[in-house]
């Protein structure tokens, strides 16, 4: 069976790739040619994320980071700013949104580019005999955290009245479902999760508008309800003809109503400029929101759109490249893009499973974020990665006191947490709250690979070893001896497949408390600390029940004879075969089962099914499982990258950083594999993996 081996491995400031323009690679483009069907993406920047719309003009949800509504009854929910980008259209006798993707359009094409983060949008619009075209660029900004642009062009066909209208309004509140009371959901939420995974709601006050010769500037504030997190938004409008405008105003905010007296083939320009204040992204030199978005309009459209794809420019200088199948490149890339757009540097929270897309699983964080999100981050762009374990470390006395509220000793992770680290977990899930208890664990590998990467020894002493010490310290008061089998065991948990409840000895979760308190008694003697000897006294008892569970060969690294693993892999064939993959995390790792035992022909048995089917239309939108609509479950990028990383160049984090573990082997068909520009331990490499000779 062929082989890989590296061909190389060399600094990135030596080498030396095609000088092309990687904006021009179709492997950074998704396009739409119709906007129906249509599955909404979103732009990011790690603090705000914006959802798209098939026609580029209707006010959609924008998150943000690190704020949530806390209303009594229900759990605590990632919360939407204001839609601030809205530009509807009236060609004299309909609104062109009220239409949504309803509307007569033609000519219709919406652009994706990865590369440079921005949305395009053009086409014709004709209804009753008036024909409008209309040409959309939206942008998050990559390199300012608090700011957002949206232009439109509007060209009339015909010689009559178009209005514009843009505003800056305030969402509804949502129905509230009791999540924090309710023992079971109604029959429609159990069907539609949609029904309670509603955003968070802010309260809006101190609405503004202005408007001058040309330009209109429209700021509000809010606050998140229990919370008390307060927000500032502004945008600064504009239009590039001097045109009729009239201001509006009310409680939930204001819009501009600009007429033209339009001509044949005559362009008007409109554009937005958004300043959002928020824990995440504070505005520079303490201004005021308004202030912000006047100065953003003051640097113009031009510059802002260049500094922010400068910025995804950089981000892309650190890449996974496949020579041999475009196809795969462009699932890569999408899946780079939607993990970039939910993260940040500095960030004061972690990750929750769909990012800055979406209110799904109310924006929550759980094992996803330690064991998907985390690793891929962590050798592509440690600074992104470190937000992630930087909280847990932050909410480590939470989590100390929910272990005491549970009668456990050390420290318990919540199952699921808000931004204040406590348990957030909805009543009719509370035996997840209780009894999934690998998250422990899970958060304790996290804390250590971060370590192994980095080789951050303040890291290691102030973050590292707190959170292994007080995991490890829940183990020992979580588990039971059996003295019969001279072993310890762990009861009533709920599994990692969460249909599992009260199990007995679930394999995954002795295998991470067994990891836990070996990492434990590690950190201890490298940073100079007594460990408690019942660490090492359980781990080397802890009964760990033989499974097909990909997660115990990686991350976990434990034993396993080549029939075991040939068994496992068989199991995922099969699951392949009867369309039973699941949900897009733990079944990614199975290629790297395949990869650890060179069996090419198997990995390409499953990369496609396990990639592709989770994929939606236009803009390769990740679902949760091959028929949700669960989206944009980034928790599966993150799953599926570590592939390349971790499985097919045959790469393993170990206490002298990155290496080898075993030989690399391809996907069939991909002659090359490049890790280009990764970070470890300080040092930036690339590293390219070929066929072998």
């Amino acid at each position: 069976m062929p082989r890989c081996r590296p061909a190389c491995v060399i600094c990135a400031g030596l080498f030396a790739f095609a000088v092309v323009s990687r904006a021009e690679d179709s492997s950074f483009q998704l396009e739409a040619n119709s906007p129906q069907p249509y599955t909404a993406a979103y732009l990011g920047n790690g603090a705000i994320g914006v959802e798209t719309a098939p026609l580029g003009t209707s006010g959609t949800r924008c998150f943000l980071a690190d704020v949530y509504d806390e209303t009594l009854g229900d759990v605590p929910r990632i919360a939407s700013a204001p839609a601030w980008n809205e530009i509807d259209i009236y060609n004299g006798s309909h609104w062109l949104n009220a239409q949504a993707a309803h509307a007569p359009v033609g000519n219709y094409r919406q652009r994706l580019d990865m590369y440079d983060g921005v949305l395009r949008t053009t086409y014709v619009w004709v209804q009753d005999g008036r024909r409008i075209t209309l040409h959309v660029e939206e942008f998050v900004s990559r390199d300012r955290g608090y700011a957002a642009a949206k232009r439109v062009v509007v060209t009339s066909g015909f010689a009559g009245e178009i209005k514009v209208r843009l505003s800056l309004r305030n969402w509804p509140p949502p129905k509230r479902y009791a999540l924090a009371r309710m023992d079971k959901l109604d029959a429609q939420a159990q069907r539609d999760p949609w029904l309670i995974w509603y955003p968070g709601y802010l309260q809006v006050s101190d609405v503004d508008a202005r408007s001058a010769s040309g330009r209109a500037l429209l700021s509000l504030a809010a606050r998140a309800p229990g919370a008390g997190v307060q927000i500032g938004e502004a945008v600064a409008v504009e239009w590039d003809k001097q045109l009729a405008a009239k201001i509006h105003k009310d409680g939930d905010g204001a819009w501009v109503e600009v007429t033209i007296a339009a001509r044949p083939r005559v362009s008007y320009t409109f554009t937005k400029f958004l300043a959002l204040s928020t824990p995440a992204a504070p505005l520079p030199g303490h201004e005021r929101p308004a202030d912000a978005a006047d100065a953003l309009r003051n640097a113009g459209w031009d510059k802002l759109l260049a500094q922010s794809m400068a910025a995804w420019h950089q981000l892309w200088e650190t890449d996974i490249l496949v020579d041999g199948n475009p196809s795969l490149q462009r699932i890569i890339h999408s899946m780079l893009f939607y993990l970039l757009g939910s993260t940040r540097p500095d960030l004061p929270i972690s990750t929750g499973p769909m990012g800055l897309s979406s209110a799904g699983y109310y924006g929550h964080i759980f094992w996803d974020a330690d064991t998907f999100l985390f690793p891929p981050l962590l050798i592509l762009h440690p600074d992104l990665a470190r937000p992630m374990v930087a909280f847990r470390s932050r909410t480590r006395e939470a989590a100390r006191k929910n272990a005491q509220a549970n009668g456990f000793q050390g420290a318990m992770y919540p199952w699921e947490t808000g931004p204040d680290g406590a348990e957030s977990t909805p009543r009719f899930a509370g035996q997840n709250a209780r009894y999934e208890n690998h998250i422990n664990g899970d958060v304790a590998l996290a804390a250590w690979q971060y370590w192994l990467a980095t080789g951050d020894r303040q890291w290691l002493q102030q973050d590292c070893w707190p959170i292994l010490r007080d995991t490890a310290d829940f183990w020992v008061s979580r588990v039971s001896y059996n003295a019969k089998q001279k072993r310890y065991e762990i009861g009533n948990v709920v599994a990692v497949n969460e249909s599992l409840i009260g199990v007995k000895n679930d394999a995954w979760t002795n295998a991470i408390a067994k990891k836990n308190l070996e990492l434990a008694t590690a950190a201890a003697q490298l940073v100079h600390e007594q460990a408690n000897p019942k660490w090492e006294q359980i781990a080397a008892a802890m009964y760990v029940p033989e499974s097909d569970s990909a997660l115990l060969w990686f991350p976990l690294d434990a034993p396993h004879s080549r029939q075991q693993t040939q068994e496992a892999l068989q199991t995922m064939l099969n699951w392949i075969r009867r369309g039973e993959t699941g949900a897009m995390m733990g079944g990614e790792f199975y290629p790297i089962l395949a990869a650890q035992l060179g069996e090419r022909q198997t990995i390409g048995q499953m990369v496609q099914p396990l990639s592709s089917a989770y994929l939606r239309a236009p803009f390769q939108v990740i679902a949760e499982t091959p028929k949700n609509r669960n989206t944009n479950f980034i928790t599966g990028a993150g799953a599926f990258l570590q592939q390349f990383l971790f499985g097919y160049s045959g790469l393993r984090l170990t206490d002298k950083g990155l290496e080898k573990q075993f030989d690399p082997v391809l996907p069939p068909g991909i002659r090359k594999l490049t890790l280009k520009n990764i970070t470890v331990r300080g040092e930036r490499k690339t590293m390219v993996f070929g066929p072998s000779e």
